[in-house]
C-alpha cells in the first residue's frame, strides 16, 4: 500500500486542483467517521473469533460470525442516513469551497458511505483467515484489490472523471474485498455460515458489551489521526488540507507495518492469555515490541530527518509548489515524531486488550483524543502555528498520555517489573534511535540529496547502518542467529559459485 501511495499520490495531486484534492481527503475522513457506527463490533468479532478458535468452540465462532453479520445488515442503514444528512451538511462546514463543488459533494458523500458497509463484510471473514493464522491469504487478498483499485484510479483519473472516477474505483474494490475474503474465509474454515442472520440476544450483547470500549478506542483514533484534516479545513481552508494530507499521508500509510506486527502477534498471545499461559504472553510483548522498534525507528527517524528532501523531490510540480513543500515537510517531521511513542504503546495496548482491559484501553485512546484536539485548537487559533501546530498537538498528546500511562498500567496488569520493561525495550530503542539520527544528520552534512538516485544512496547507506545497529541492539536473540546463519550461507553459497567460475 505504501509503495502504491509513493507513486500515485503525485499523479492525483496533478490531476486534481488543490480545492478537489481537500475535497477528496475530506471525504475519506467524513467517510471514516461513518464507521464509528460499527460500535467497535468489527473488532470484537475478530476478537472472539480468535478467542473461541483457542478454546475449541466451534459452535462459538460460528455463532460469532453470523450475529456481526446480523448486526451490520441493520447499521449499514444508519451509515447511509447519516452520510446523505452529512453530505447536505458540507457545504456549511467548510465554507470555502465554491458553490459549483455543492452538488458533486452531496451526491459523492453517500456512496462513499457505502464503503463502510463494504469493509465491514470484509473484515468479519478477514478476521476468521487472521483467527487460522492464515495471514498470507488474507495479505494477498489486500493486495489484489490493491492492484484492481490502483489501476482503476489510474485509468479514471486520465480520461477525466475526477472526483466521481476515484469514487467509483474504491466501491468497486471494496465489492472484490467482500467476495475474496469470503470465499476464502469458506475454504478454511470448513462449515463457516453467512446465513441465517443471528440476532442472538447473548451473542450480541457479548460482541457489543467487548465492542463499546473498543469503539471508544476507535473514535478516539479518529480524533487523532483524522480530525486534524477537519481542523485544517474550517480553521484554515479546504486547499490547506492538501497540504497537511501530504504531509501526513506517508506517515501513517507506514505504520501499516507496525499494525501487521501487532495483528501477526496478536492471536497468539490471545491464545496464550485464554489458556493461562502468561509467562508466554509477556515473551511474545518484548519480541513484539522489539521488532516494532526494529522497523518503526528506521522508518520515523528517517521520515524526520529526510522530510524536506523526501517531499521536494516527491511532490514539487506546478500544483505543488515550494511553499507547499515546505510546509509538508514541517508536517511530516512533527508528525512523525509522534509515532515513536507508538512502537511500544500498541504491543502493550495489544496484550491489555487480549487480557481483557479494554476499557483501560479505551479510556486512555478517549483521554489523548480529546487532549489532542484541544491542544491542536490552541497552536492554531492562540499560537498560530498554523499546520505544523496541528501537528503538534498529537505529538504534546501522545507523549503526555498514552506515552507515559500504558506502560505503566500495563507493567501493574500483567506482573512486569516496569524497570525491566524500560531496560529490555525502551532504553536500547532510545539510544539506537540516538545514533541512528546522528549518522542520518552527519549524512545531510556531508552530502544533502537533491536528486532521488542521491536520496536513494542515502538510505541504502542509512539502512545499512541501521541494520547493525538494530541486529545488535534491538533484534530477538533467534532472530539475530538465524540472520546471521542466512548470511553465512548466502556468503558460503557466493563463494562456491565464485570458485567454480574461476576453475572454468
Amino acid at each position: 500500500m505504501l509503495l502504491v501511495m509513493f507513486f500515485l499520490s503525485p499523479y492525483i495531486i496533478g490531476k486534481l486542483d488543490a480545492v478537489s484534492y481537500g475535497i477528496w481527503s475530506l471525504l475519506n475522513v467524513l467517510t471514516g467517521y461513518m464507521g464509528l457506527f460499527d460500535l467497535g463490533v468489527r473488532a470484537s468479532v475478530g476478537r472472539h473469533v480468535a478467542l473461541y478458535l483457542g478454546k475449541g468452540d466451534e459452535k462459538g465462532v460460528d455463532e460469532t460470525i453470523r450475529a456481526g453479520l446480523g448486526f451490520f445488515s441493520l447499521t449499514g442503514w444508519l451509515i447511509l442516513v447519516a452520510g446523505i444528512i452529512l453530505a447536505w451538511l458540507f457545504p456549511q462546514i467548510f465554507r470555502s469551497i465554491s458553490a459549483e463543488h455543492h452538488r458533486m459533494v452531496r451526491m459523492l458523500l453517500p456512496l462513499m458511505v457505502v464503503n463502510v458497509w463494504l469493509s465491514a463484510l470484509a473484515a468479519i471473514y478477514s478476521s476468521v483467515l487472521a483467527a487460522h493464522d492464515r495471514f498470507d491469504v488474507a495479505r494477498s487478498i489486500d493486495i489484489g484489490v490493491l492492484i484492481v483499485r490502483t489501476a482503476g484510479t489510474v485509468w479514471v483519473l486520465h480520461i477525466g472523471w475526477g472526483l466521481w472516477g476515484l469514487v467509483g474505483s474504491v466501491v468497486v474494490g471494496n465489492i472484490l474485498a467482500v467476495a475474496g475474503n469470503c470465499i476464502c474465509a469458506r475454504f478454511h474454515h470448513h462449515g463457516l455460515r453467512s446465513w441465517p442472520l443471528l440476532y442472538s440476544r447473548e451473542r450480541l450483547r457479548e460482541i457489543v458489551n467487548y465492542g463499546l470500549a473498543a469503539f471508544v478506542s476507535s473514535a478516539s483514533v479518529k480524533i487523532i489521526g483524522q480530525t486534524d484534516l477537519i481542523i485544517v479545513g474550517v480553521a484554515l481552508s479546504v486547499s490547506d488540507v492538501r497540504e497537511y494530507s501530504v504531509g501526513a499521508m506517508i506517515v501513517y500509510y507506514s505504520s501499516t507495518f507496525v499494525t501487521l506486527i501487532g495483528r501477526t502477534f496478536f492471536p497468539v498471545v490471545q491464545r496464550a492469555v485464554a489458556a493461562g499461559r502468561m509467562g508466554e504472553a509477556r515473551h511474545f510483548l518484548y519480541r513484539q515490541v522489539r521488532l516494532a522498534l526494529c522497523f518503526g525507528l528506521l522508518v520515523y527517524v528517517g521520515f524526520a530527518i529526510y522530510s524536506r528532501s523526501f517531499i521536494r523531490l516527491w511532490m514539487l510540480q506546478d500544483n505543488f509548489d515550494e511553499r507547499s513543500v515546505e510546509a509538508s515537510a514541517l508536517v511530516m517531521t512533527v508528525l512523525a515524531i509522534a509515532q515513536l511513542p507508538l512502537l511500544y504503546t500498541r504491543p502493550s495496548l495489544n496484550l491489555l486488550a487480549a487480557m481483557g482491559y479494554i476499557r483501560f484501553n479505551a479510556g486512555i485512546a478517549i483521554i489523548e483524543a480529546l487532549a489532542n484536539l484541544g491542544l491542536s485548537l490552541y497552536f492554531v487559533l492562540v499560537m498560530r502555528w498554523g499546520l505544523a501546530g496541528i501537528a503538534a498537538g498529537t505529538l504534546v498528546s501522545r507523549l503526555l498520555v498514552s506515552g507515559i500511562w500504558v506502560p505503566f498500567y500495563l507493567c501493574r496488569r500483567a506482573d512486569i517489573p516496569l524497570r525491566r520493561f524500560v531496560f529490555a525495550t525502551l532504553l536500547p530503542g532510545i539510544f539506537a534511535a540516538g545514533l541512528f539520527a546522528v549518522f542520518c544528520l552527519c549524512l545531510l552534512w556531508i552530502w544533502l540529496p537533491t536528486t532521488w538516485l542521491a536520496l536513494w544512496t542515502h538510505i541504502a547507506v542509512a539502512t545499512l547502518c541501521w541494520a547493525v545497529l538494530a541486529s545488535v541492539m534491538l533484534l530477538p536473540h533467534d532472530y539475530r542467529q538465524r540472520v546471521i546463519g542466512h548470511l553465512c550461507r548466502l556468503v558460503f553459497g557466493m563463494k562456491v559459485l565464485l570458485k567454480g567460475m574461476c576453475n572454468k
